[in-house]
């Protein structure tokens, strides 16, 4: 079955199965094997293999919005959290810098212990094991996971964040490092979140016993404050143009085919580019990926045109005296800071879908006056 195919099936039979009761069940992590009060589709959303208006829209055509209005909070979430960082992109500039001054604490028997699942505190050695098997972990996992790492482990969260990306099959740069600045209290200031013994096993499938976690650590905090910088995107020129599609909009091509018209198709991969920053089963889950949209390109437009680096971008331009290189709308994150590079000594617009034009300004203070917004973006897109 294709991925996508795969994709639609799991929406379906979400909505038709788990979604009733998803408000009531979700929090719980019942283990790797009993995932049916979860959606389980993050990993195709980060992808846009599925987008946000089709899961809406999907659930909406079996229950009210009013019966569902948890469900999709949690798809706006998401939204919200591209916005935010899309208006303070120092954020992820400044945590990949981190990340480079943090290198040394690798090398740390603590931080080695934790990434393979040797300390003393089992949940969270269940919880190593089970994102390196399987790319994916529940989201209050994950909440107990970052917490005990911060505050237990006395690990730099932007270290744990990295961890995270390079092996969740739905790793998103803004959800996963804004998740990340909250658990440890950065991104709501002086409200960090704090896993405690009791909570873990209320909601987990498996108890714990004998759980040492330290439940009364004070907030990270942090001098910068992070100003809003202005939304732009780019006026886009189809004339002489190659489309370069991405595996983080994976149905652009099959949603707006009608709509805009290329003179040229090719597929751009980063996974040769951007190997050191995933894991196997994230880059593998990614190639499967590129494989669907190059077949698709091949079917529709006869060409099977790959781009692995600047050099055969520039090849193509050259061979094929494209004026102006198009690509799906690139967020914040690796593939946005390798194209960006590149995108500075050639003529490379982002083409942005309207609903993440609409919404994204909407983001500039906390989610719940993003939340406020719901209804008119509702109105305006799933109507």
């Amino acid at each position: 079955m294709k991925i996508r195919e795969q994709a639609l099936k799991s929406l379906n039979d979400f909505s038709e199965n788990s979604l009733s009761n998803y408000a009531k069940d979700r929090n719980f992590d019942n283990g790797a094997a009993q995932r049916s009060n979860t959606s389980c589709l993050s990993k195709y959303i980060t992808h846009r293999i599925i987008d946000e208006q089709e899961v809406i829209l999907s659930a909406h055509s079996k229950y009210s919005y009013v019966k569902i209005e948890k469900f999709v909070q949690e798809v706006f979430w998401r939204t919200y959290w591209k916005g935010w960082l899309e208006l303070r992109p120092k954020v992820w500039q400044i945590y990949k810098q981190d990340l480079i001054k943090l290198e040394q604490e690798t090398k740390n028997i603590n931080y080695q212990n934790a990434i393979n699942a040797a300390t003393s505190i089992e949940c969270f050695n269940d919880w190593v094991k089970e994102l390196k098997e399987t790319g994916y972990l529940h989201n209050h996992a994950r909440m107990w996971f970052a917490s005990i790492w911060i505050f237990t482990l006395k690990l730099p969260w932007q270290l744990g964040a990295d961890f995270f990306l390079r092996h969740l099959l739905d790793g998103d740069a803004a959800s996963n490092t804004l998740s990340w600045r909250w658990v440890a209290g950065l991104q709501t200031k002086g409200k960090n979140y704090l896993a405690t013994s009791w909570n873990i096993n209320k909601f987990s499938k498996k108890k714990y016993n004998n759980l040492k976690l330290n439940e009364n650590a004070a907030p990270i905090l942090e001098s910068e404050n992070f100003t809003i910088q202005p939304l732009h995107f780019d006026k886009v020129d189809f004339n002489n143009s190659l489309l370069l599609i991405h595996n983080l909009d994976s149905v652009f091509l099959q949603k707006y085919k009608n709509k805009f018209q290329f003179n040229h198709y090719a597929l751009m991969d980063f996974n040769t580019v951007l190997e050191n920053n995933f894991s196997k089963k994230v880059l593998d889950f990614k190639s499967a990926i590129n494989l669907e949209l190059l077949t698709e390109i091949q079917n529709n437009y006869g060409t099977n045109l790959i781009i692995k680096n600047k050099d055969d971008l520039l090849k193509i331009i050259a061979d094929k005296n494209i004026k102006n290189v198009i690509m799906p709308y690139l967020t914040c994150g690796y593939e946005n800071d390798y194209i960006g590079e590149i995108k500075a000594k050639t003529n490379i617009s982002y083409l942005v879908r309207e609903y993440d034009q609409f919404c994204f300004p909407f983001a500039n203070k906390g989610f719940f006056a993003f939340k406020e917004q719901i209804p008119k973006i509702i109105t305006k897109f799933f109507n």
